[in-house]
Order: structure tokens, then C-alpha cells, then sequence
């Protein structure tokens, strides 16, 4: 790796740039890309990580200025001019003044058009340098645009473990490439674990000796079917935005759905149920939308409700703006999904609010089955929800569809 770090090091000065330069990198979680992510750093300039190809990114690469865009793929890359003026946003200024390389990323965009913002990458990276060596195989199963995605690199680079990219992110792919390089760590969403049960493909998965999940609140009961299909494995919640960074956590108990902040460059406090958290790896801002959500002293307003619990523990609820308001009753989500996804017979389901002339909302879940009897489902769900939730929690609507996996993956950061 060292010697692709300089090889692309060594391209980078050849463009003889008179100062620092957005640039944009567009591949995977591969030699060639990382490389390039690690010289751009040590040369100052502001890494643009993309996913897919330049074809799909015209308004990223044009929020950005990037002036250069690298295709990479395995060992190799392609170094493509784009345009020659630097952006003069004042976020890359002030980084540029302070000396430091930068990191752009976007936002996954489902609340309107992509965030871009942007990081100092010193800092980033310095966070991961007192890893400790192990030879745990990892996982690249979040994406190379992503936070959760970086943190499964740099992670594993700090700690000199190899790193295993899957052929694609289907579930069999994924479970094909953990037998295959014996992979010990797996970093992936609640939504994705649920579809590795539902896909029937954890036989040979006994390498895996740690599985961390985020992005997205994890449904007790889901919890328990994985812990009683990999009870070999220790389950971390990890907890992160792209605004903040991953920032370390512990759970108090093992099967616990709560977790307790341990990271000394961390802040936190709860402001009427929102999380709001103040980090030595926040983000400066964002390039092309409003910083309402950043304070005058530094907090940034996750979004996120949570549940506190004793001791300093937290347990994520969802985003504010998932709540279902039933005549004034509030709900979250996920308290309902976690109910119906331990009804036998149900293999994915997503619960949303819909419009009602009384009650302003009411509760409906889309349910994922293979079941030939939908009506004695149907009838299971209800009977499990009236003897575990409130009355307004209770779903008045229940309707069978062919996949909600597409639906949950938007609500992740």
C-alpha cells in the first residue's frame, strides 16, 4: 500500500497545482482508491469520495469545484481533468488558512438535495492512530462515500487487518465472501442483518466474530433472532452521523438495545428528546445548505429522539421526523416494527403513519412474508400488538407487500 500511496503521491505533483484542489475519487473500497485518499491528504488538498462512476455525480462534482476526478478500480486509476478554478466557498478557505487537508461527503439526500460537507481529514484520521494491530478480517459492506463506510477502512488500515470487498451487497454475495476470506468483523445496518436472516445463507458465516450495526435503530427483537443465530458473536452498537463522525460506544449488557457514549473527544446532551452532540471531528459545515442545524457554540442537532436510560445510557428511537402523531399520541416507528418482526412468519415489515379525518394519523405496516395464509398473519400481527403496545400504537392497516427493503435503506444516514 505504501508504495501505491506514493505512486499516486507522485501523479498528484506532477499536475503541479498552485494550491490546494477539490478532487474528487470515484471507485470502492480498493487499493487504488485508498491510496489516492491517503496522498490528497498528506498533500493538503480536499478528497471527494464518490461511489459508481463520474457519469452518475454531475452536481456533486460541480457543488465542489472539483477540478480533477480519479476513476479507480483495484490496483489501477484513471486521472481525468475537469475544470481549472479552485472553489473560493469560505468553508474551503478557512480549512486551507488552517493548513489542513479536507474530506467532502454527501448526505444521502432523502429529505431534498444531497449535503455536502466538509471535514478536516487530519483530524479524521488522526483518530485512528492508536488502533491496536489485530489480523481480523473486515468487511466492506457500508459504502466508500459514507462515514460508517470510511471508518470501516481507516479502522482496519490503522490496525493492519485485511480488508474483504464483497462481489456486491446482495446477501448471498456478502455471506459468499465472510466464508470465503474467513472474515471475522462485519459492519453492516439492522436492515441488512435482517435480510441476511431472511435470505436463509448464515450456515457458514462461523468465522464471524464480531458484528457491529448502526445507521439506523436496531428492533429488539430482531436483536434476539440474531443473537440466537450467532450466539459465537459479540454484538456492538455503533453509533455515528456524517456530520460528527463514529464516535465509540459500549452497551451496558449483552441483548441490550441501549448504549453509553466512551470517547473522550465526545459531547452529548438531549434537548426535548433530540440528541445533540459537539465533537473534535465535526464537520465545518456544509457547502450548499443552510447550518441552522449547528449552533453558535459548536452543538450540532442530530435529529434523532432518543430514549434516555440510567446510568448515562441512550436508546436511539429514530429521526424526529419519522414521529406518528395519533390524536395527539406520539409514536415512533420502530416500536411497532420491532413488534411485528418477532411475529413468526414475517421477514421484513416498515411501519408508517397515514392521514385520518379523526385522529389527524394512524398507524399502517407494510409486512414482507412468504406465508400462503396472509389472514392468519394478519390476525397474528394484530393479537401480538394488542398485547404488547398501547392502543395507539396498534396498526390499522396491515398490507402484504413484495419488499420493503428499499424504503427502510433511505431512512439511514
Amino acid at each position: 500500500m505504501a508504495a501505491l500511496v506514493n505512486e499516486a503521491a507522485r501523479a498528484l505533483a506532477g499536475l503541479r497545482l498552485p494550491g490546494p484542489a477539490a478532487i474528487a475519487v470515484v471507485g470502492g473500497h480498493g487499493p487504488a482508491s485508498t491510496a489516492w485518499l491517503l496522498a490528497l491528504e498528506a498533500a493538503g488538498h480536499f478528497a471527494v469520495p464518490l461511489a459508481g462512476n463520474p457519469a452518475e455525480h454531475p452536481a456533486r462534482l460541480a457543488q465542489v469545484n472539483a477540478q480533477w476526478v480519479v476513476t479507480a478500480e483495484g490496483y489501477a486509476w484513471n486521472l481525468l481533468p475537469r475544470i481549472d478554478e479552485a472553489s473560493a466557498h469560505p468553508l474551503f478557505q478557512q480549512l486551507h488558512a488552517s493548513g489542513a487537508a479536507g474530506l467532502v461527503l454527501f448526505s444521502s439526500g432523502t429529505s431534498g438535495q444531497p449535503k455536502a460537507m466538509v471535514q478536516n481529514l487530519n483530524t479524521l484520521l488522526a483518530t485512528y492512530a492508536e488502533r491496536h494491530p489485530n489480523g481480523l478480517a473486515v468487511l466492506a459492506l457500508l459504502g466508500f462515500d459514507h462515514i460508517g463506510g470510511l471508518n470501516t477502512l481507516f479502522g482496519a488500515l490503522a490496525a493492519g487487518a485485511p480488508v474483504v470487498v464483497p462481489a456486491s451487497r446482495a446477501p448471498a454475495d456478502v455471506a459468499a465472501a465472510i466464508a470465503r476470506h474467513r472474515v471475522a468483523v462485519l459492519p453492516a445496518s439492522p436492515t441488512f442483518l435482517n435480510l441476511l436472516l431472511a435470505a436463509g445463507v448464515t450456515a457458514d458465516l462461523s468465522s464471524l466474530r464480531v458484528i457491529t450495526y448502526g445507521t439506523e435503530p436496531m428492533p429488539e427483537s430482531l436483536l434476539a433472532r440474531l443473537k440466537a443465530t450467532f450466539p459465537q458473536v459479540r454484538f456492538i452498537q455503533t453509533f455515528g452521523t456524517s456530520e460528527t463522525g463514529i464516535t465509540h460506544t459500549i452497551s451496558p449488557e449483552a441483548g441490550s438495545t441501549f448504549l453509553r457514549f466512551e470517547d473522550p473527544h465526545l459531547e452529548w446532551k438531549v434537548v426535548d428528546d433530540e440528541l445533540w452532540l459537539r465533537s473534535r471531528t465535526q464537520v465545518a459545515g456544509y457547502l450548499n445548505a443552510s447550518n441552522e442545524r449547528f449552533t453558535a457554540d459548536g452543538w450540532f442537532r442530530t435529529g434523532d429522539k432518543v430514549e434516555q436510560g440510567p446510568n448515562g445510557t441512550l436508546r436511539i428511537l429514530g429521526r424526529m421526523g419519522e414521529m406518528i402523531n395519533v390524536g395527539g399520541e406520539k409514536l415512533m416507528p420502530g416500536e411497532v416494527e420491532s413488534v411485528v418482526l418477532g411475529v413468526p412468519g414475517v421477514t421484513d415489515c416498515r411501519v408508517r403513519g397515514e392521514a385520518h379525518p379523526l385522529t389527524g394519523q394512524t398507524v399502517a405496516v407494510d409486512v414482507v412474508s412468504f406465508t400462503t395464509d396472509q389472514e392468519a398473519l394478519r390476525s397474528a400481527i394484530r393479537i401480538a400488538c394488542r398485547e404488547r403496545l398501547a392502543r395507539h400504537k396498534i396498526p390499522t392497516r396491515v398490507t402484504f407487500v413484495p419488499s420493503v427493503s428499499g424504503e427502510r435503506m433511505k431512512k439511514t444516514r
